[in-house]
């Protein structure tokens, strides 16, 4: 009888409340960029043309809103590692920000809607497993779900985002957007053409990383040997 009530205590705390919220409201959030993205496909006969313009503000938004795990990682409010939200949540805002949201060339990219399709489904699952792992009331479909279609989802999203890196990378060199160049003030240098080619070639030892991470929890989850993961 004891834990009853400790349980409850636990998720009517100011905290568990606050993560209900941010999850529930990522979930939406995401979901209104899939039924977007999808509405669009559907209409359009599959046409990529104006899926940017459909999609961009509720993405800008939601993907944006990411930050927080970093925080709440740093803060301790969640037990995930801080090592493994940055590189996710910082791939994610480089592919949004200086890519997608400066070259319009990105937006005829075959990656813009493999990444929105992967990056979309991923999130609605994910939050919704979080939130209602705090309720304590996840089905068991969910739980697979967010452990297994990953499998698939993340090298397409991750092909994604490379197709609409490279398609970026013309534009880039041509306008040397945000790119500073010496001699300044600060004597400092800054070349985003060849930051990008770092950043894409930094995939090669991260996205292992984090897949076998993925495949690693997994197990633990769906192979039984916890149930509390």
């Amino acid at each position: 009888m004891p834990p009853k009530p400790k349980q409850e205590a636990s998720i009517s705390s100011p905290g568990n409340v606050y993560l209900v919220f941010y999850n529930v409201f990522l979930s939406l959030g995401w979901l209104i960029v899939l039924i977007q993205t999808l509405h669009h496909l559907i209409y359009e006969g599959g046409s990529i043309k104006g899926l940017w313009e459909s999609t961009s503000t509720v993405l800008k938004i939601f993907q944006t809103l990411a930050i927080m795990e970093v925080i709440h990682a740093a803060v301790g409010l969640v037990p995930s590692s801080v090592a493994m939200v940055i590189p996710q949540v910082t791939s994610r805002l480089v592919i949004l920000w200086p890519i997608l949201c400066t070259v319009d060339k990105t937006h005829s990219s075959f990656g813009l809607p493999m990444l929105l399709i992967a990056w979309s489904v991923t999130e609605v699952i994910r939050y919704a497993y979080y939130f209602l792992s705090i309720l304590k009331h996840v089905p068991s479909i969910l739980t697979f779900l967010r452990y297994t279609l990953f499998i698939v989802l993340y090298p397409v999203g991750v092909t994604g985002e490379m197709l609409c890196l490279y398609a970026a990378l013309p534009t880039v060199a041509k306008t040397k957007v945000y790119s500073i160049a010496m001699p300044n003030a600060l004597n400092f240098t800054f070349d985003l053409h060849s930051t990008l080619i770092i950043f894409a070639l930094l995939y090669i030892p991260v996205f292992p990383m984090l897949y076998m991470h993925m495949f690693a929890q997994r197990k633990k989850v769906l192979g039984g040997k916890s149930k509390k993961d």
